[in-house]
């Protein structure tokens, strides 16, 4: 499993830094579901910085923006989340937690945007919300698929692994 774990972490630093690079729909990014990942496969609290570092990498040529740290906050949430899973990987708890993490990080990010970006009042907070719903759709999407992806891929790579390993 050490093994696997090595090369998972550098796969899913690799494919969010280039999915966050390459042209894709708004918020349509495996970004949330490896901060999942993270969580529920390795069993150690660092893990919580590959998302972080995929994001750090990826913004170095995006561009670094005011919202950030609730962004990198919302990963953090949603890591905690997962790490609350990591017993049971199944199709269940993967669909609870990528819907229960789109949220979270619709409720985080957003609302950094309304303290940076909007007025300070219930008006401020309600329009700032109602403009990030047209976004909502494309999180829930894409944290559903490369979470079901991953969670498929996952568990085909560590009965290959175990087969590949055994001792005879």
């Amino acid at each position: 499993m050490k093994y696997l774990n090595i090369i998972l972490i550098g796969l899913f630093v690799a494919f969010a830094a280039i999915t966050r690079l390459v042209p894709h729909p708004p918020n349509f990014t495996p970004i949330l579901s490896i901060a999942i990942f993270c969580g529920l496969i390795f069993k150690n609290k660092y893990s919580f910085y590959i998302p972080l570092f995929a994001m750090f990498v990826s913004d170095m040529w995006l561009g670094f923006h005011n919202v950030l740290f609730f962004v990198y906050l919302a990963f953090l949430l949603i890591f905690l989340i997962a790490l609350q899973f990591n017993k049971s990987i199944n199709f269940k708890n993967i669909t609870s937690i990528s819907l229960s993490s789109s949220i979270v990080f619709f409720a985080v990010s957003n609302f950094g945007v309304w303290l940076i970006g909007y007025p300070k009042s219930f008006q401020g907070l309600y329009s700032c919300y109602m403009a990030a719903i047209p976004f909502f759709h494309n999180t829930i999407i894409s944290t559903l698929i490369f979470s079901y992806a991953f969670l498929y891929a996952y568990k085909y790579l560590a009965n290959y692994n175990s087969v590949l390993f055994r001792k005879s």
